[in-house]
């Protein structure tokens, strides 16, 4: 087409692929991926001049804010790469206007899943839920698109997935009744970049998964279990078999009677307790806030709780 006939398009709707299937997830924003080159300045000779040059490459991550309804194949993914598990997988993102024509398609190859983070839950929450997740590929390309229609993504399954809806379970019984927050957390895969030979960029290799502590908030009136447990373990310093427990955190229907989706605590321990600041006289709930320490989380990816990915 013409320069002086080409338009510009909105910003509409993004199709997510993983190894060439559609992952029919709601995709939020898409930001990233493209090739840097990194620089060189270095100083010649007695006049101290100054010489930059290109060097060596490396692709920027691509981050995705995705809706967490019918993101089975992304979740499953995810799953295998905190079991260290790891997966590389090729896909695309299509970058579509707002009648749903393609027009860029970016594409990646060899990635691994850098970081995922979990949305913050709030009982008092009006938001839906929503995955951040940074993909890490080894090779890039783009390419302007010739205005294919994407199959369309909605929103609507999307907010049945509640930040409200959530339960926190400790399996050594310790109630966690009026649990109003959890904090949101960010689990980190180690990605070392090894140069290979001739090849311009390189290649990726996993490391170390890093899980994080979780940041709970709770009615006080129901903390009573959770501070036994910190006074005993933290304050008194007794170390028994029921140190540490195991766990999960259960994403729920807006009905909250179906568990959609689980991630699995282990190695859970307290780490620390505190009351937040307060006024006398205020109209409102006192509340707790406490530490959990994490040895490791695994998604939930039971038959029951896959097909719940797509309901």
């Amino acid at each position: 087409m013409p320069p002086s006939t080409m338009r510009p398009f909105s910003a509409g709707q993004f199709e997510l692929m993983i190894d060439g299937q559609p992952t029919r997830a709601y995709v939020k924003s898409a930001e990233g991926g493209f090739v840097k080159q990194n620089v060189a300045d270095e100083g010649l000779g007695a006049m101290v001049e100054r010489v930059k040059h290109g060097t060596t490459l490396e692709v920027e991550p691509i981050s995705l804010e995705v809706g967490m309804a019918q993101t089975n194949t992304l979740l499953l993914w995810i799953a295998q790469s905190w079991r260290k598990s790891y997966s590389r997988k090729n896909g695309s993102i299509i970058h579509a206007d707002s009648n749903y024509k393609a027009q860029f398609v970016q594409e990646f190859k060899e990635c691994l899943i850098e970081e995922v983070t979990i949305p913050q839950l709030d009982a008092s929450s009006k938001d839906a839920a929503i995955l951040k997740v940074k993909l890490r590929p080894e090779a890039t390309t783009y390419n302007m698109s010739q205005g294919a229609t994407i199959g369309g993504t909605s929103n609507a399954k999307q907010k049945l997935w509640s930040a409200a809806a959530f339960r926190l379970v400790l399996d050594s019984g310790v109630s966690t009744q009026g649990v109003a927050k959890i904090d949101s957390f960010t689990v980190k895969q180690g990605i070392k970049p090894v140069p290979a030979g001739a090849f311009r960029l390189p290649q990726l290799e996993p490391t170390s998964v890093t899980f994080p502590d979780l940041k709970i908030t709770q009615s006080l009136a129901h903390a009573g279990g959770i501070l036994d447990w910190y006074n005993k373990v933290v304050v008194q310093g007794q170390h028994d078999d029921t140190t540490e427990t195991t766990g999960a955190i259960e994403f729920l229907n807006q009905s909250r009677d179906k568990v959609l989706f689980r991630i699995k605590l282990h190695e859970v321990g307290i780490k620390s307790f505190n009351i937040p600041k307060t006024e006398a006289g205020k109209d409102e709930i006192k509340r707790c806030t406490y530490d959990l320490y994490v040895g490791s989380m695994e998604i939930d990816d039971q038959d029951d709780l896959r097909l719940g990915l797509e309901d």
